[in-house]
């Protein structure tokens, strides 16, 4: 009995570390997926707005307001609560929020629900997708410049899979029926669909297959 809850405790902190290397991994891929979303995504509202105006602080142009409008708005709360609780003795104290801000709280999930949507029960006529599809095809392709991806279907699935590996690890839910090697995957071809020199450095600084590989028997 001693020694299996010895055994239990060993593979219990593994599993610890995996989930924490994921993290690291998976955050860090958000971060790229966002950034070069959002590029592509202001530059398509400045176009249709006829002058610079934040996406994410300011009603942005239809269809991209009826796809993000809930999500946009919570992460504004969320960044005016985080300018909020800033030190008095910050340098931005008392200071409006920016796009950036807004940015940095947007949740994955925001970024999932503006691609094509390529689930099994999807209807393509429904507005929302063909919204979607004209997005995809107006802007957000070229965040994904280097992807043979003119529908938008390889890069929705692995943001799904992501997204579905993210919420797992982010509620410490097992990952010992997954095939994590296989998922990891996704966050370096997605990051290498938006810059080789950054898939490199990604791949690099990941440890999720040397941790992978020291499961304990």
């Amino acid at each position: 009995m001693e020694g299996n809850k010895k055994r239990a405790l060993t593979l219990y902190r593994w599993s610890v570390e995996l989930t924490a290397s994921i993290q690291e991994t998976l955050g860090i891929t958000e971060v790229i997926l966002r950034n070069s979303i959002d590029n592509q995504l202001q530059r398509w509202n400045d176009n249709e707005k006829g002058s610079p105006t934040s996406w994410l602080l300011h009603e942005p142009a239809r269809p991209l307001l009826s796809l993000t409008q809930g999500k946009r708005l919570e992460a504004q709360k969320r960044a005016r609560k985080s300018a909020d609780l800033c030190s008095e003795n910050h340098s931005r104290s008392g200071q409006p929020i920016t796009h950036d801000d807004v940015l940095a709280h947007t949740m994955f999930g925001m970024w999932k629900d503006i691609l094509p949507n390529h689930g099994l029960n999807a209807d393509p006529n429904k507005i929302e997708n063909r919204n979607r599809r004209r997005l995809w095809e107006e802007a957000i392709e070229m965040a994904f410049s280097l992807a043979d991806d003119p529908t938008g279907e390889t890069t929705y699935w692995r943001v799904t899979h992501l997204h579905g590996l993210r919420n797992r690890v982010s509620h410490m839910d097992s990952l010992f029926n997954v095939d994590v090697i296989d998922i990891i995957n996704d966050p370096f071809a997605l990051v290498g669909s938006i810059d080789p020199a950054l898939v490199d450095w990604i791949t690099g600084t990941s440890t999720v297959r040397s941790v992978h590989s020291r499961r304990p028997k």
